[in-house]
């Protein structure tokens, strides 16, 4: 599926967000997520800040693989999902509003494993074994990435469905 990105113009394949989540459940992965300003904000999560955090851990993870990045990461740290922006919101101010909802435990669920995911990557890289860390980078990692991008336009749709 990919990661198809989203921006905040009118051009092309970009729609709202509801639109979009409607789209890419239908199929149409080509469907570019559009978070128009009055949909930015989430019960205290700004979804913009969270995407791109999320997607720039690729970025970061390319890097240390690569061996250009200066960057010290520790497994131990990655792999917890509480500490980023998306996980302290998860764990704080969204679990009394959405906790008893299946779409806040998918969507806790697959951010815990991304964490653990990426974990896995900067242990198989430290490990001597590049060439394992990229295929998970580029598998289950990517797949859970999506993931959480859906999940998290699931349970924003759950709030205004």
């Amino acid at each position: 599926m990919g990661i198809t990105g989203y921006n905040n113009d009118n051009e092309g394949n970009s729609v709202a967000i509801l639109e979009w989540l409607k789209r890419r459940t239908a199929g149409d992965d080509a469907a570019v997520l559009q978070i128009e300003t009055h949909e930015l904000e989430f019960s205290g999560l700004n979804i913009r800040q969270v995407l791109d955090a999320h997607q720039a851990w690729k970025v970061r993870l390319l890097a240390i693989l690569d061996k250009t990045s200066t960057e010290s990461l520790q497994v131990s740290e990655i792999q917890r999902d509480n500490v980023c922006i998306l996980g302290k919101w998860i764990y704080g101010a969204a679990k009394p509003l959405y906790g008893r909802l299946p779409e806040y435990e998918s969507l806790r669920q697959t951010h815990a494993a991304f964490h653990l995911a990426a974990g896995d990557v900067l242990r198989r890289f430290l490990d001597g074994n590049p060439e394992a860390a990229r295929k998970l980078l580029r598998a289950e990692f990517s797949t859970l990435s999506d993931r959480i991008q859906l999940d998290l336009v699931r349970l924003y749709a759950s709030k205004t469905g």
